[in-house]
């Protein structure tokens, strides 16, 4: 069996919504991340904090896909499973024969500091995003990879497991909705 992944840019927008918004802390309404209630429980604080890291990460990478940013990699060893393709999406499966990817295993979407490094090579330029906006994004996923990402999805941490209404506000709300308005440029 094959595995077309043509709209796979759609699939991680989706993707990184849903995990934005599984807790009903925030709400996801026309292209726009508001803030709707806090948590009181701390494991559901910590569950929330990954989430938000793990939506963040996906969201800017469904946004290089959307802008034909190369970002993907080849695994090495990992010529098993379905085989993949791009039927309706040339520059993908173009990328895809560049790298010699013919399975699913072998796609390596990297890290969050990779596609933050494609974004400010490739993307940020194509654009012609603002220096000011540029800035923020970076700097505010260096925040969070240290500060919670790292911390919280391999570890818990009781001094973690509280739920910070700043935090959401200041950090995850301006990086989700600048996100966001890049996915919709496109």
């Amino acid at each position: 069996m094959n595995i077309d992944i043509s709209d796979i840019a759609v699939k991680n927008h989706h993707y990184a919504i849903h995990m934005a918004t599984k807790q009903g802390v925030l709400s996801y309404e026309k292209g726009f991340f508001s803030f709707e209630k806090s948590l009181g429980d701390s494991f559901a604080s910590i569950d929330l904090w990954r989430e938000l890291c793990i939506a963040t990460e996906i969201l800017l990478k469904a946004v290089l896909l959307r802008h034909e940013i190369p970002f993907l990699k080849k695994r090495a060893h990992a010529e098993y499973g379905q085989k993949v393709f791009a039927k309706n999406n040339p520059w993908l499966q173009k990328h895809l024969d560049t790298l010699g990817i013919t399975y699913i295993a072998q796609i390596n979407t990297g890290t969050v500091t990779i596609a933050l490094k494609s974004a400010e090579k490739y993307l940020y330029p194509k654009i012609a995003l603002d220096e000011s906006k540029q800035k923020l994004i970076s700097e505010t996923f260096y925040i969070i990879i240290r500060t919670r990402r790292n911390r919280n999805t391999h570890f818990y941490f009781p001094n973690q497991a509280v739920f910070d209404e700043a935090e959401i506000e200041m950090l995850f709300l301006p990086l989700l909705n600048m996100l966001a308005s890049l996915y919709s440029m496109a």
